[in-house]
Order: C-alpha cells, then sequence, then structure tokens
C-alpha cells in the first residue's frame, strides 16, 4: 500500500489506496439519519466519473480502516461491487487522519456538503462542547454563526423520545423547538402523548408549555369558562382602564380544567357506544379516517313530536319578526336562542345511529377558535371500511347482491399511499394547465362555470383558483413559455389597451392566465378529495386529455408502491389478460412471493401505457355509443 504525506495547514495527513473489503464505518461517523438516502444515486455518478473525494479514515484493528467522512460514498462502491461494475479488490482513495481528530473530520464534511439532520448535527456539537470546544470555536471551525450553533445545542434539551420522533420524521423541527420551551422531559412526554397526530402546529406547542396567562378571549378560557377557573382558585387579572381586557394567569391550570371537561365529553360519547373517541384540546388533524361515514338514520316524527316542532317554529318565527323591530333586546335574543335550541334537540332527536355500524366507527371532539366545542360523529378508520362495507352489504334490499358486493368490498383494489397520490395528481395538474392553456373556449366556459356557482350558490369550483389567485407550479415548458412571453407583453397594459383589443385575443389571454389558476392536488384521503378529483375528472374529460403523453410509471413508482397494490395492476397487464384463469393463477403466486425491487422491474416491463385509476380521463357524456351488434348482444344476454 503507497502512502503520500500531505501537509493542510490545520494537520498532517496521508493518502492511501485501501480496499473496499478492507473499510468499515466509525462510530464517529456522525451521519446516523437516512443513511441511504440517494446512495443508486451516488453510484450512478461514481460510476460514469469516478470517485471525486477521498474517504477520510483511521487505522482500525488489524487492516482494517474505519472510514469517518465519506459513509457514502463507501456504501455507493460497495453497491457497485455487488453489481459487479467495480472489481471485488477495488482500491478507494483514502486521506488518513488522526484518530482524535475524527468525529470533527466528519461533522465538517457534512455540515459542509449535505444538510445534515438537526439532531444529528445537534449531537454532534456537542461533544464538541463536551470536549471544552466554546460555542464561538464551534462556529468559526465550520463557518457557522454563533446562533446557529447555539439553537442546535438547545435541541440537546428535548427528552429522547421527542429525539426519536423527530428523527422518524413524526415531528417538524420548528415542532422539535417549540418543544424546548421546557427542559421538563416529563411535560414534553405528555404533551406529545396528548396532542393530535401529526403535530405540526407549533403555536400550540408552545401555547401549551408556557404555562403563561392567557387573555379571557382565548379559545381554552372561552370553553373552560371565567366562573370556573375562577372557582378552581385561577387567578384573573383585569384592566382598570379598558372594560373587557382580562387575563388568566394560571395558564397551567386552565389547560388542566380544559383537559378535564374535554375528557368528561369524550366519555359521554364513548358510552353512546361508538368503538373510539379522540378529544383534541390542541389544534390537530384526523388522521386515518376514511372519506366515508357513518350516518343516521332518520326515523318518522311521532305526532307528539310533530306538534312540538311546529310550536317551536311558530315561536321562533314570532321572536324574529319581533327582533327585526328591537334588534338590541337581550331577553328576547335569550328567549330565541333556547326556543332555537329545544327545536334542534327535536330534529335531532328522531335520528338512530346503527348499533352494528358504530362498533366500528367513531368520533372526535375538538374546540373551535370560539372556544365551542365541536363534535363529529360517525367518522370510520381505513382499517374499518371493510367491515361496515360488509355490514351495509348484508343489509342491502338487494338480498342476490349482497355477497357480490361484500366480495366486491372486501377485494377492493388496494390504495396507494398520500405521497403517491398527491404525485399523481400534480402530474395531472401540470397536464391540465398545460392543456387549457391552448383551449381558450373550454377556459372561458369554465371560468363562466365558476363565476355562476359563485353567484348562485356561494359555492366554489374545488381545485379552482378562480379569485385571480395564480398557484406557482413546475409547469410543461411550452405552457411557461407562453405565458411568460404573454405576461411580459402586457405587463404594462392598462384597461383600456386591453378593451382595444380583439375578443378573439382577450380569449387567448384568458386560457393562458385562466390556467395558472387550476390546481387539482391532493393526497386521496382529505375530505375535499373526492371534490378535487371530480373537478378534474371533469375538467380531463372535456379537454379529451390523454395523461400517457404526460406522465408514466417508473421503477420509482413501482417500488413505491404498496406490493398489493402493484400484483393487483399486474392482475390486470395484457399478458396476463390473454392468459386462462388456470394459467394466471400461478404467475400471480409467483408475483406475491418476489421482492419488492424484482416485482417494480416486472411491472415496469409488463404494464407499459397503464395508468393508476386517479388518472385516468373518464369518457365524455354522449361518447359512448351502444352500437346494433351491441344491442343485439345484450338483449340475448337479458334472454339467457
Amino acid at each position: 500500500m503507497t502512502t503520500e504525506t500531505l501537509d493542510t495547514g490545520a494537520a498532517t495527513q496521508r493518502t492511501c489506496f485501501v480496499p473496499v473489503s478492507k473499510l468499515i464505518v466509525h462510530e464517529d461517523n456522525v451521519r446516523r439519519t437516512d443513511k441511504r438516502a440517494d446512495i443508486d444515486a451516488l453510484a450512478a455518478s461514481i460510476a460514469a466519473h469516478g470517485l471525486l473525494q477521498n474517504l477520510s479514515v483511521v487505522r482500525a484493528d488489524g487492516d482494517r480502516y474505519a472510514v469517518v467522512a465519506g459513509s457514502r460514498r463507501l456504501a455507493a462502491l460497495r453497491l457497485l461491487i455487488k453489481q459487479g461494475r467495480l472489481a471485488r479488490d477495488f482500491t478507494a482513495p483514502c486521506t488518513i487522519i488522526e484518530p482524535e481528530l475524527s468525529a470533527e473530520a466528519s461533522l465538517a464534511e457534512n455540515v459542509q456538503r449535505v444538510a445534515m439532520n438537526a439532531m444529528d448535527e445537534m449531537e454532534a456539537f456537542a461533544r464538541l462542547v463536551d470536549d471544552a470546544m466554546s460555542v464561538e470555536a464551534i462556529a468559526e471551525r465550520f463557518g457557522a454563526s454563533v446562533r446557529h450553533v447555539e439553537q442546535r445545542l438547545a435541541l440537546g434539551r428535548l427528552s429522547p423520545k421527542i429525539r426519536a420522533a423527530y428523527r422518524k420524521g413524526d415531528l417538524t423541527l420548528d415542532v422539535a423547538r417549540a418543544f424546548c420551551l421546557t427542559d421538563d422531559h416529563g411535560a414534553q412526554e405528555r404533551l406529545f402523548k396528548q396532542a393530535p397526530k401529526p403535530i405540526t402546529h407549533a403555536p400550540s406547542i408552545r401555547n401549551a408549555l408556557s404555562g403563561g396567562r392567557a387573555p379571557a378571549t382565548d379559545r381554552l378560557a372561552r370553553f373552560v369558562g371565567l366562573e370556573t377557573y375562577e372557582a378552581a382558585g385561577g387567578r384573573i387579572v383585569r384592566d382598570l382602564f379598558e372594560d373587557g381586557i382580562a387575563f388568566l394567569e394560571d395558564g397551567e391550570l386552565l389547560q388542566r380544567l380544559a383537559a378535564e371537561r374535554i375528557e368528561e365529553m369524550r366519555e359521554s360519547l364513548a358510552a353512546e357506544g361508538w368503538a373510539w373517541v379522540e378529544a383534541q384540546l390542541l389544534h390537530g388533524q384526523i388522521e386515518g379516517c376514511a372519506n366515508e361515514r357513518v350516518r343516521p338514520r332518520t326515523r318518522a316524527l311521532t305526532q307528539e313530536e310533530s306538534e312540538a316542532v311546529a310550536n317551536l317554529e311558530a315561536e321562533v318565527e314570532t321572536l324574529d319578526n319581533q327582533l327585526e323591530a328591537d334588534a338590541d333586546n337581550e331577553a328576547l335574543w335569550t328567549v330565541r336562542d333556547a326556543a332555537e335550541a329545544q327545536l334542534d334537540a327535536l330534529q335531532q332527536s328522531h335520528q338512530d345511529w346503527d348499533k352494528a355500524e358504530m362498533a366500528h366507527a367513531g368520533a372526535v371532539v375538538t374546540i373551535d377558535r370560539n372556544g365551542e366545542p365541536i363534535i363529529t360523529r360517525g367518522l370510520i378508520k381505513r382499517g374499518d371500511l371493510k367491515a361496515i362495507r360488509k355490514l351495509r352489504a348484508v343489509e342491502s334490499d338487494a338480498a342476490p347482491d349482497a355477497c357480490d358486493s361484500s366480495l366486491e368490498a372486501l377485494t377492493r383494489t388496494p390504495t396507494l399511499p398520500k405521497s403517491l397520490v398527491e404525485g399523481l395528481t400534480a402530474a395531472r395538474t401540470r397536464a391540465l394547465r398545460a392543456e387549457l392553456a391552448g383551449r381558450p373556449h373550454i377556459a372561458l366556459a369554465f371560468s363562466v362555470l365558476a363565476f355562476i356557482r359563485r353567484s348562485a350558490a356561494r359555492a366554489d369550483v374545488p381545485g379552482l383558483g378562480v379569485a385571480i389567485s395564480p398557484v406557482g407550479f413546475d409547469d410543461d415548458d411550452r405552457f411557461q413559455q407562453a405565458r411568460t412571453e404573454a405576461a411580459t407583453a402586457y405587463a404594462d397594459a392598462d384597461l383600456g389597451r386591453l378593451a382595444s383589443e380583439p375578443a378573439e385575443k382577450l380569449i387567448e389571454l384568458l386560457a393562458l392566465f385562466m390556467a395558472e389558476t387550476i390546481d387539482v392536488t391532493h393526497d386521496g384521503a382529505s375530505p375535499s378529495a373526492d371534490r378535487t378529483q371530480a373537478t378534474a375528472d371533469e375538467l380531463a374529460a372535456v379537454l379529451d386529455l390523454d395523461m400517457g403523453r404526460h406522465w408514466e410509471a417508473s421503477s420509482t413508482f413501482w417500488e413505491k408502491a404498496p406490493k398489493a397494490y402493484t400484483l393487483e395492476a399486474l392482475s390486470t397487464a395484457p399478458a396476463m389478460a390473454k392468459l386462462s384463469e388456470r394459467a394466471r393463477k400461478p404467475k400471480i403466486a409467483a408475483f406475491t412471493k418476489m421482492k419488492r425491487t424484482d416485482l417494480a422491474r416486472v411491472a415496469l416491463r409488463q404494464l407499459k401505457d397503464w395508468l393508476p385509476d386517479v388518472l385516468i380521463t373518464p369518457p365524455r357524456a354522449g361518447a359512448l355509443v351502444v352500437t346494433s351488434a351491441g344491442q343485439k348482444a345484450l338483449a340475448e344476454a337479458d334472454a339467457a
């Protein structure tokens, strides 16, 4: 092994060539998060251009060397050897450094080259502080600001559970920082357990941990009530010079009282018979729920109930007439509110929930910004959809089809992860924008539709930001160029100039800039996803959009798709469709046993021109016509 000595000014280093088989990763290599990221891409780069930077190593046991900087390059070299693209005895250029500088060298490379995970950086900086290096010295050594180093070191206040959640991607850096408001690991972990997942709202975390005073207008203060807070020993500070200005001094007490009240509501909901009930004090999302809901079933009102409803409606109408002449009469408003509450209760009393469906569904109680509890019943977790659909199939009036419906529900196509659906619908958005920009007549029709919806029903068209709200997007090159040229040409135009343009030109411009408002991206799981998808389908049908010209499944897509989804798609491949059922079964069984990467290669080969459901353009009304031959075949089928 040949070596060469190099004087860098900071330390004397030697270079040498070491067989990859003799290299291991050193424990001081600070990159511990996402070690496998981009290894394939890096391997391809090394295969094409060679290894452009030496590995930094220290001597290890025997004839081995430990890599302290360059673990990704080492992984890429091992991959190339495994693929047979490099010889098994390939030697890599290495720079030998002193053992005491190993952690510092690893940190320097990762900070200066590829952005490190913040938690890895914090732990590495902390080790240097433990070795008596000052914050200023660390900042100067690595070209970072003192504030950056201090912010990273502050993450050391986080409990191990919070750190682990951040490493897994369950928390953003902003939310993790919010937990640093207190050094109390117990308080951090209690809040982490209580908060609805995913935790995305950092201000809610800061407010919950502050323990400071809250304004009387705070939603939790309104939810608990000032009288309840004071009765529990809470102190209120009121402004002597401004009426209505007050602050609740004991934030921790307020949090406890709010938690107790919402827990009582949760227990009351659970007693109704729901399979699960969640109570959310903080801002949060309801994760894991399907778009479908369990709905109450309405029974006919009894004669007594009907009379009570009629009397209350008449009372509310009378009070409304009185309030028109005396709108500031608080006593009348109080009576009216009470009557309306009784009317609502009566109207809801004849709605019954199916007990069997409730056993597979749940409810959530949250608090709105006005401090009012919001109860949402009938939510279905995605894992309970099959059971719900099976129940509904059994209860169907069409008894002969009940088994078929149940079977269809149990064998429905597996769904894609949210991230993949978002990527697919983003690709469709890009295609729709490009197509619409070149179809002025349809752009005009779509604009008119939006204005009609907005005027007649105060309703929006999901997926269309028609309120002059351009949506930034990585658009098709031709569309982007045409839009830029038009925007430049008319940048200084006033209404007079535009009014002098012919109608054809104005419609052409409308199409370009109308297309810029389109965004039909969704995750396939949110409450608005179905409506946005319907808008995209309708627009795609009118445009006769061929998504095959804009998107095709890549190996990355198939590797990220659930295995069950890929198997379902393969079962519909042309090559499989030609086979008999007997010949198809063993092939599907063989696919099932394959590793994900191998299965992805098969899908890539067999599913040319395939499109997922979310990208398929539905046929336009009238696009399909039953021919005379088809009518004859249908008649024969009916007769049989």
